[in-house]
């Protein structure tokens, strides 16, 4: 049994891995933000109540706070996935975008004097399409612009947590960020026959690191208070960039279309090879919980942003802003012995979330609202499956495009005690 499990999670390592790091989680224009749109980095169980990390489970690794596995108690394997629905819309138009992907996988290890965990997900993903036109009193009259951006940045982890005193746990993660991003752009002049066509593109690597604290106070009556503390140091990651430019004579782009090219020497430019800055960041996490019974908490998120710098990119009527975000969740157990009824057994989880994004558009800021639902069902020994649905939205009235989304997630926690070989029928 033990040789067919190992098999298993080699299959659905490699399988995962693949599929996370060849598609794009998004098509919102706000992608644009800092390294693009930042993907939730923890499990489903967790932003289905928020993204609250002072949920501490014994048998479900928190990849977002590595602390969490000095508590773990068996082998943990956690695999996320999920679909997104997204409504774009602006003055003149409508769109509909449908994304799907892996959230995460990740495996949770418990020794006798600490636990650790290795993994990899999508961090972050580009993907737009952005058309302008200007108009000018001269005979060319009108400058239509188009700004195209796909790609994703990608994660892989490896993560410890030690038990240092009675009720304190520290852990850290070191994470190599790998992907690429490809930028497409085209000018085209009225009453000019040719349009200039700009192909580029930057290799993204480099290591970033974050730290968690957490400290589980004890209290009467099987009451438990959690305080979690995780901080991400500033960073830089390496992009290696290249530009191509072409002629186009037709204002549609296609292979037919596109004249001679030539290199565009950015080494001479010191754009090259550049840096893009990781912002630092703080979450403060408080929850109560009663053991077996409920749990409710709030966090607080800060992220120095303001300093952002894309030097390789140009980017016109974009700049940024330290962001926050405040988070309130929790879940419930209607009755957790329960032998009756399966559905009292289940842990019911809602949250809400409220953030100031680091991006201003034409100095205007977004800001993004969500609300989560989920449940965490059993389905064997200690294994469960986490359903989530998540309905937001970015921007509002007064921004020039504003997102309505929704998104339904899968988690599968699955540990050791799934894979054992039943007895009896």
């Amino acid at each position: 049994m033990k040789v067919i499990k190992n098999y298993f999670l080699i299959l659905l390592f490699v399988l995962s891995t693949s599929f996370v790091v060849s598609q794009t989680n998004t098509g919102s224009p706000y992608s644009l933000n800092e390294l693009g749109e930042i993907n939730f980095l923890g499990n489903v169980s967790n932003l289905s109540m928020g993204g609250i990390d002072s949920a501490i489970d014994s048998i479900e690794f928190n990849i977002n706070n590595p602390s969490s596995l000095a508590k773990l108690k068996t082998t943990n394997y956690l695999i996320g996935t999920f679909y997104k629905s997204t409504g774009i819309s602006n003055l003149n138009s409508t769109d509909n975008i449908n994304t799907a992907n892996i959230n995460y996988i990740a495996v949770g290890i418990p020794t006798k004097r600490f636990g650790f965990g290795f993994g990899v997900l999508p961090y972050s993903s580009v993907g737009f399409n952005l058309q302008s036109t200007e108009e000018y009193n001269t005979a060319n009259s009108i400058t239509s612009r188009l700004f195209g951006a796909e790609g994703n940045i990608n994660r892989a982890f490896v993560s410890i947590g030690l038990p240092l005193l009675k009720y304190l746990s520290l852990g850290a993660s070191a994470n190599y960020n790998f992907g690429k991003f490809n930028y497409e752009k085209f000018n085209l002049i009225e009453n000019v026959n040719y349009g200039i066509f700009s192909n580029s593109s930057s290799e993204i690597s480099g290591f970033t690191y974050n730290f968690s604290s957490n400290l589980s106070i004890p209290l009467k009556n099987d009451f438990t208070l959690n305080l979690v503390y995780s901080f991400y140091p500033e960073g830089d990651l390496d992009s290696y960039n290249i530009e191509s430019l072409y002629t186009s004579n037709t204002s549609s782009i296609t292979l037919e279309s596109l004249g001679d090219f030539v290199d565009v020497d950015l080494n001479s430019r010191g754009l090259e090879n550049t840096k893009l800055p990781v912002p630092k960041k703080s979450i403060y996490s408080l929850g109560l919980e009663k053991k077996n019974s409920w749990f409710i908490g709030f966090q607080y998120e800060s992220k120095l942003s303001s300093n952002f710098e894309n030097v390789f990119l140009d980017t016109q009527n974009v700049s940024y802003r330290d962001s926050n975000s405040l988070s309130i969740g929790g879940y419930i157990i209607p009755d957790s012995s329960s032998l009756i009824s399966y559905w009292k057994r289940v842990k019911y989880r809602i949250g809400i979330k409220n953030e100031k994004k680091s991006i201003i558009v034409n100095n205007l800021p977004i800001n993004h609202f969500s609300l989560n639902l989920g449940l965490g069902l059993p389905i064997a020994g200690l294994s469960k499956a986490n359903l989530g649905l998540e309905i937001g939205k970015v921007g509002d009235n007064d921004s020039l495009v504003k997102e309505n989304y929704f998104a339904l997630r899968l988690g599968l926690s699955l540990n050791d005690v799934w894979f054992i070989k039943r007895k009896y029928n």
